[in-house]
């Protein structure tokens, strides 16, 4: 339901009970005076009564913006005149009751102080100057005395009264200004699971079209999947539910909210709050974020963080199948050297030929490379034996010695690289840390051996 709903809503509430007072007075006032025989004051009254409902349709008909004040002044100046015209002032204060509590309905607290003060200069002036010649005047001051003092009462009852309703309207207001802007789907629903409340973010979020058709009716009829609406059938069922990163299928795409539900109060009746916060997006761009965080910027392939992340991984699936794992070590020779005579540019650019060679030796998915530091690169080989290994290795070497890296000045250079092979069978109490260690010193020995040269660990 949304704010003009709501305020349409308390609108008719307060026209149904301004309804009830003036046909209960009216009618009241009217039995009165048939009981006491008085039959032209009856008819009075009844046109009078008339004329007050016909103008307060014809007002409502119209929706003056002055409508809250022109109705309880309009039904005094009636009632006021009917008093005169039938000389039956003893009714008068019956009826300015009723004005007040028209007043009381339509009025904010400033209004209905307006209204107490302009009709009670008025009866006070009646009190003074006419009725006199009608009552003692004795019982004209108690009549006087006792209203004002009736009204004054209701007045401080209806200022607390009215201060808690204007807090409510405006939590009810900024409550629809909330349904209408927040991207989070909000819904409140009652203990059969009936929509009450509906955001319009569900328009966006879950793709509903006209979700004010959906009010009154099953908040389960928000989701198609027959899997996704047991869930929140499950959900309703606790009472309570908070969920981070929970995948759900709307139409046929799956989207990642954060859920949270809960019961309105204690009372079972006053049924629940759900608040479905959509971050699809937000789960989407920490995963890009991720992925850039684990790439090498200069070669683009998988950086020292993936690697660690990747070497666990692997050990663990190696632990638990039972098979090979191995690891090749590889680095650039004489990196430095090169650098130092063609440039840090240069270097770079050897750098990124080598990322490529690597990549482009490496025959299956599984497979694995990264810059794990410098010039050194780590090759992670799953389920692969030691024999293996030397053969990737050695063709990972060959393809390095016949690749050619051109300059900026057009200058032929080449590079070699030197590699250590380290495989074996993870088992309880060895760590990953181990294969590492082994292919690191084997890659020692191919480089105490002239470089250029694969060397695996025994």
């Amino acid at each position: 339901m949304y704010e003009t709903e709501i305020e349409q809503k308390y609108r008719d509430r307060a026209n149904r009970m301004v309804w009830f007072c003036i046909a209960s007075f009216c009618s009241f006032r009217a039995a009165v005076e048939l009981l006491n025989g008085n039959v032209r004051s009856a008819g009075i009254i009844a046109v009078v009564s008339a004329l007050v409902v016909g103008t307060f349709l014809f007002l409502q008909k119209k929706r003056f913006q002055i409508l809250p004040f022109v109705i309880p002044l309009t039904m005094y100046a009636f009632y006021l005149a009917a008093s005169f015209a039938m000389n039956s002032f003893k009714y008068l204060y019956d009826f300015y009751l009723l004005i007040l509590i028209i007043g009381v309905t339509y009025f904010s607290i400033k209004n209905f102080l307006a209204l107490v003060a302009v009709t009670q200069t008025v009866n006070l002036a009646l009190s003074i100057f006419v009725l006199p010649n009608h009552f003692n005047e004795g019982d004209v001051w108690v009549h006087f005395v006792l209203l004002f003092g009736a009204s004054f009462m209701l007045f401080m009852v209806v200022q607390f009264a009215v201060g808690k309703t204007n807090a409510i309207n405006k939590a009810f207001a900024s409550f629809g200004a909330l349904m209408k802007i927040t991207p989070n789907v909000l819904i409140l629903i009652d203990n059969n699971n009936e929509i009450k409340y509906l955001s319009q973010s569900v328009q966006r979020v879950l793709g509903i079209e006209r979700p004010e058709n959906l009010i009154g009716r099953s908040f389960l009829e928000l989701f198609n999947e027959y899997s996704v609406s047991e869930i929140f059938s499950e959900i309703s069922k606790k009472r309570s539910f908070y969920e981070n990163h929970h995948k759900i299928n709307i139409n046929g795409q799956i989207k990642t909210f954060d859920v949270f539900a809960d019961k309105m109060s204690e009372n079972e009746a006053d049924g629940m709050f759900f608040m479905l916060n959509d971050i699809t997006e937000i789960v989407r761009l920490k995963e890009l974020a991720e992925q850039d965080s684990l790439m090498d910027g200069l070669i683009q392939i998988p950086n020292r963080r993936a690697f660690d992340k990747q070497i666990v991984h692997e050990w663990n699936r190696a632990l638990r199948e039972k098979v090979n794992l191995s690891f090749l070590m590889i680095d650039i020779d004489f990196f430095k050297s090169y650098n130092d005579t063609y440039g840090h540019r240069q270097g770079d650019e050897l750098l990124k030929v080598a990322g490529k060679v690597f990549n482009s030796n490496l025959k299956r998915s599984t497979d694995f490379v990264a810059r794990i530091g410098g010039e050194e690169f780590g090759v992670l080989l799953p389920a692969t034996n030691s024999y293996q290994a030397n053969v990737t290795a050695e063709r990972i070497r060959r393809s390095v010695e016949e690749e050619i890296v051109l300059t900026t000045t057009g200058e032929r250079t080449n590079f070699t690289v030197s590699i250590g092979v380290c495989a074996v069978v993870p088992h309880k109490g060895l760590e990953y840390s181990y294969i590492v260690e082994r292919a690191d010193k084997a890659l020692y020995k191919a480089k105490q051996n002239g470089r250029n040269k694969v060397w695996v660990a025994d």
